[in-house]
């Protein structure tokens, strides 16, 4: 279990400038696939652009910070806000995306169809939340100031920051100040 300080993580601007990704975990076997088998990262969106194409890849996408942003499809606008709940789509879709107004920092969750799926959950918590690993692993990221708690040791994270390493049947506990926003990214390896 690792706890990463969003200030530390390194910022990688996009090749069309509208941007900036920061990338909180990745898993890569060159045995199975040449690239990434999943991979979670935080993007900067500034301006309007394409989405990157992505085939064979399941994406989510959920709002962090700012107002929000537009993804426009064949299939119609979608417009996710900070309150919305994460929203799910194929890498081959082609997308194109726009903020609502400044700066959107979102959540970005890509696994390799075949090889592995994945859940993402966004949930308010007032109350102490005990949570007990039933994927095969588990990411958390905090949007809040949030205690986290372990029988082992006992960590605060802050907004943006996120928790990482957690693997199938781990327990901890999470004690938010007050209402706090946490997004918990569940990832499950296929059946053989």
């Amino acid at each position: 279990m690792e706890l990463l300080r969003f200030d530390n993580l390194v910022a990688v601007p996009w090749r069309n400038g509208g941007g900036l990704t920061r990338e909180l975990a990745i898993h890569l076997d060159g045995e199975i696939h040449p690239e990434f088998l999943w991979r979670v990262s935080m993007a900067t969106v500034g301006g309007p652009g394409p989405f990157s194409r992505f085939d064979g890849i399941d994406r989510t996408i959920a709002v962090l910070q700012g107002e929000g942003i537009v993804l426009a499809s064949g299939e119609g606008e979608t417009v996710l806000r900070r309150n919305s709940a994460p929203y799910s789509f194929a890498g081959e879709t082609l997308i194109d995306a726009s903020v609502v107004s400044g700066e959107t920092t979102d959540l970005n969750v890509m696994t390799r169809r075949g090889h592995f799926a994945h859940v993402m959950k966004r949930l308010v918590i007032g109350e102490p939340l005990a949570i007990e690993v039933g994927c095969d692993e588990m990411l958390i990221v905090f949007n809040g100031e949030v205690d986290v708690e372990t029988s082992e040791n006992r960590l605060t994270a802050r907004p943006l920051d996120t928790l990482t390493g957690l693997k199938r049947g781990t327990g901890l506990h999470l004690l938010p100040s007050a209402q706090e926003e946490v997004f918990l990214i569940e990832l499950y390896r296929a059946s053989a």
